[in-house]
């Protein structure tokens, strides 16, 4: 039986590490993305919460306080998510933790944020979810290469 002379094998161990794809380096960027514009449309809500009520639910009750103050917190957890957005980047273990306490604090935040704008505030919570088994899944020093 006559062979082309070439082996599979021995291609198939040729191949460095280098050019391997990196698990979960998809759900990263998912994650950061998602942040980034998660943010982004908290602080959107925020300013928009405090320049026009009516956009939201008329008479809405909240667990605690009213819609001017939920409208600072929201504004707040845009910048905070908007940071650990760009932190992830640099694929450090602090950068993951960040991520997955913003994450979960929206996450919350918008489970509180349910009265002024129901659909939303559901869809942003089914998305923190998603950015949090991300990041605990596959991101910090995995995604490095040594």
């Amino acid at each position: 039986m006559a062979t082309s002379g070439y082996n599979v094998q021995s291609d198939l161990t040729a191949r460095s590490d280098a050019d391997a794809p990196v698990e979960g380096l998809g759900w990263v960027s998912f994650a950061a993305i998602m942040l980034g514009l998660g943010g982004t449309f908290n602080i959107i809500d925020g300013i928009v919460a405090l320049a026009r009520a009516k956009f939201y639910v008329h008479g809405a009750v909240f667990v605690f306080s009213d819609l001017r103050t939920w409208a600072w917190i929201v504004l707040l957890l845009g910048v905070l998510q908007l940071m650990a957005s760009f932190a992830i980047f640099t694929g450090s273990q602090f950068a993951r933790w960040f991520g997955i306490g913003a994450a979960g604090l929206n996450a919350i935040g918008q489970l509180l944020f349910l009265p002024a704008y129901p659909l939303w505030s559901v869809s942003m919570f089914a998305v923190d979810i998603l950015i949090i088994y991300a990041l605990c899944a596959y991101a910090g020093p995995r995604l490095r290469r040594v």
